[in-house]
């Protein structure tokens, strides 16, 4: 309720608002018990200009249906060598993401989530980063240890 009632205030959720204390520590430990939303690998990109509004809405309907149903498979990006895990705080945050990958991809695409623990989804998987609420007003990035 108090959590609520400070992101409608503030307008940052709680991980923001730790994250924003930058203490690395603080929300190391928030982060291991808050899940956040993993975004799932798309499974295909369409062009916009190829399809009606109505159609393009059915498809993504359609795929995200699909994804639904197909085991997780989280979305990892490579960017300058490095392999990045996107993890969001909140939907809203994962909707400004999505919108600018669109354009810089010049693609729509649906775009599913899990809610996992940072580090039970990154166990066995090879990335470099988390990157916090990526492509939003302000982003983290969190450093992998490999084990």
């Amino acid at each position: 309720m108090i959590d609520k009632l400070l992101e409608k205030i503030t307008g940052k959720d709680d991980v923001e608002r730790i994250a924003y204390r930058e203490n690395l520590a603080d929300l190391n430990a928030h982060l291991r018990t808050r899940r956040l939303l993993i975004p799932r690998r798309p499974k295909r990109y369409l062009e916009a200009g190829n399809y009606t509004e109505a159609q393009l809405l059915e498809m993504i309907e359609s795929e995200a249906k699909d994804l639904d149903d197909a085991p997780f498979e989280p979305w990892v990006l490579e960017i300058d060598a490095r392999r990045r895990l996107p993890a969001f705080s909140n939907r809203e945050r994962m909707e400004v993401f999505q919108k600018r990958i669109s354009m810089k991809l010049n693609k729509v695409f649906a775009l599913g989530a899990g809610e996992f623990l940072i580090a039970d989804v990154t166990k066995g998987l090879n990335v470099d980063f988390v990157d916090l609420n990526a492509l939003c007003e302000r982003s983290w990035e969190i450093g992998v240890l490999q084990k």
